[in-house]
């Protein structure tokens, strides 16, 4: 088993995108205007990777070895600009399979510069051939690639996830009640500003209802409250549903 401890002490600080950004540390944004900029840093980074030879070689990959049950170009394309846009330290992921989402994250760490950023996978499955997919080259930067076989249950029952991590993928079984359960769970984890993304939203009702539990509402108007909605921007791309959690 990793030594979670010797990992988290070598990692750097994570702090909010859009506050890096600001040239002054004491110029304030409006809650909402960062995202703007967001969403076209994630299109702009979704549409160059699209067309890389990165993703070619990854859809190779995928078809020689079997598309069933593995995400496809455009949800890929979304995951990594996603991660390089949040330049995430601490990653955990359910359900990685055979790789493909793995790869995309791992080569967002590598084109933003992440030496130190850390992917935790878990698999449950014994079927199949975990992080088949991943080139070697990313697969052994850094060490960040770091592959946990086994239920995601279990590996909380023992206390062996980290407590504080900055983005989380669901991609296990898509069952409304897993789905929602795995939200529940990894949403206290997250920091202010980290991310909760899922695959596979359109299956069922689980992420449409998580992220309703997450907005609170005015009485009078009936609009949002942003000082006691507890994320700063949610949305679905593809089959990718993501939310930007807020904890002040």
């Amino acid at each position: 088993m990793f030594s979670l401890l010797k990992y988290m002490k070598k990692m750097p600080a994570f702090s909010l995108p859009w506050r890096r950004r600001l040239e002054n540390p004491n110029q304030m944004e409006s809650a909402a205007t960062p995202f703007y900029a967001m969403w076209d840093a994630v299109a702009r980074l979704a549409h160059e990777i699209r067309g890389s030879d990165f993703m070619a070689e990854m859809i190779r990959r995928r078809d020689a070895y079997g598309s069933e049950g593995v995400m496809g170009a455009l949800d890929c394309a979304t995951l990594y600009g996603l991660t390089r846009w949040l330049r995430p330290v601490v990653v955990m992921e359910s359900g990685g399979f055979i790789g493909m989402s793995s790869a995309f994250i791992l080569k967002a760490f590598a084109d933003e510069n992440l030496t130190a950023a850390k992917l935790y996978s878990i698999e449950s499955s014994d079927e199949c051939e975990q992080g088949a997919l991943i080139p070697d080259e990313l697969r052994s930067a850094s060490g960040g690639f770091i592959s946990m076989h086994g239920k995601v249950e279990d590996f909380l029952k023992r206390d062996q996830l980290p407590g504080s991590i900055d983005m989380f993928l669901h991609d296990s079984s898509h069952s409304y009640r897993h789905m929602l359960w795995e939200f529940r769970q990894f949403w206290p984890r997250l920091r202010d500003g980290g991310l909760l993304v899922s695959h596979d939203v359109q299956m069922n009702a689980a992420f449409p209802e998580f992220i309703a539990r997450t907005y609170a509402h005015d009485k009078r108007t009936g609009r949002r409250d942003a000082g006691r909605t507890s994320h700063y921007e949610w949305g679905r791309w593809g089959y990718i549903g993501f939310a930007i959690k807020k904890t002040d």
